[in-house]
């Protein structure tokens, strides 16, 4: 990938990482007002939602902290001049893949055994 390329996609990394913390902050402080009863009333039903919501708000955080991670490590890559290349067995990524899958660390043939050995699919950007 070209240096402006990859320039461009780490300014990029960087606005989302900005916008992740900011989601991820909110977030937090919804659910922790959702727990601590700021929103869920007296009634059982009441708290019953908050603590619901207070759940899909910690959820939603966890994903988003995944994220981050995966935006964290794509930028150390970069600055170590090891973008593209498969963390797991060396070889080349694919700037294919990398297009489709800039959070992409691991070329598709070890992503797939990754999946399969762990049983879970790895969303990324």
């Amino acid at each position: 990938m070209k240096q402006e390329d990859l320039q461009a996609l780490a300014r990029a990394l960087v606005a989302r990482s900005a916008v992740l913390r900011g989601e991820v902050s909110g977030k937090l402080e919804q659910a922790a007002v959702d727990s601590s009863g700021g929103r869920g009333g007296t009634d059982s039903g009441e708290q019953s939602f908050a603590a619901s919501e207070s759940g899909i708000d910690l959820a939603e955080a966890d994903r988003d902290l995944k994220e981050l991670a995966a935006i964290n490590a794509t930028l150390a890559a970069i600055d170590a001049g090891t973008y593209g290349t498969c963390v797991s067995c060396g070889q080349d990524v694919g700037e294919a893949r990398l297009h489709a899958q800039p959070l992409a660390l691991r070329c598709i043939v070890c992503q797939s055994r990754d999946e399969q050995q762990h049983g879970v699919h790895h969303a990324r950007l």
